[in-house]
């Protein structure tokens, strides 16, 4: 890779949860021309998108390695770590931790069970959310590695926009108040954990979102539409990196202006 072309600083080997599509594979992108020296990232259903992504990755010069993981599966989850370490040759000094879905559900039709109820946000948004990056912190610290981890929030667990995201903004303002926690409990190891909450992103998480809903969002926010993949990535990449060195515990809010 031309190195002319790095920006935000990233050194070392960096990891994304939920790497493959939307604003997971901008991430990695970005972290590729951050001029990391490693870009590693898990996936989920997704193969062949994870396939094209680290053949982009390796075609531009990078050092990458990509991984299916199951956050409900701890020890499995501790082996796609091994397994990236091994692969690139270096330990994981930033991760970021893209993980979740958003069904978008009148809350009249919400359930707590099946692939879109209550149950199985929280399991892959909170639960999820919470073993891995205890896994990866404990991991940074039982290494001596002075590292750095980024949640990807939403502003929906700050100010819960829509009542037809009940669940998935419920499981995100759970996720903030769980990145506070951690970042108290790891920062005298030298760890930086900080959030990044995103208003609404032209990602095809929000496909499905009623054209009048949308509309309705779009009304309230300063900027005047929703932000580009790019524009959240850039940041998340900059509060994990040398700029954002004196950030912990802070959960950002990204949203254009949304009131």
């Amino acid at each position: 890779m031309d190195k002319s072309r790095c920006v935000n600083g990233i050194a070392g080997h960096a990891l994304v949860l939920g790497g493959s599509g939307g604003l997971g594979a901008e991430i990695v992108r970005t972290l590729a021309a951050s001029c990391a020296s490693a870009v590693s990232f898990t996936y989920g259903r997704n193969k062949k998108a994870a396939d094209d992504l680290l053949a982009e990755l390796r075609a531009d010069g990078i050092k990458a390695f990509a991984a299916p993981a199951d956050l409900s599966d701890e020890p499995g989850f501790n082996k796609v770590l091994d397994d990236a370490v091994t692969s690139t040759g270096q330990e994981i000094s930033l991760a970021i931790n893209s993980i979740g879905i958003s069904p978008n559900i009148p809350i009249e039709q919400q359930t707590l069970d099946g692939p879109e109820g209550w149950r199985r946000v929280f399991e892959i948004n909170v639960f999820g959310c919470f073993i891995s990056t205890r896994a990866i912190a404990e991991r940074m610290k039982a290494r001596g590695v002075k590292g750095s981890i980024v949640l990807i929030t939403s502003t929906n667990g700050i100010n819960s926009q829509s009542q037809i995201s009940t669940h998935y903004d419920s499981s995100k303002a759970a996720q903030g108040h769980m990145m506070k926690i951690f970042a108290e409990h790891y920062a005298p190891a030298g760890i930086r954990i900080n959030g990044v909450a995103p208003g609404w992103i032209e990602t095809s998480m929000n496909d499905t979102l009623p054209a009048d809903e949308r509309a309705n969002e779009i009304s309230k926010i300063w900027a005047g539409r929703f932000a580009a993949p790019h524009e959240i990535a850039s940041f998340v990449v900059f509060v994990g990196g040398s700029g954002g060195s004196y950030a912990v515990g802070q959960n950002f809010m990204v949203d254009g202006g949304y009131r």
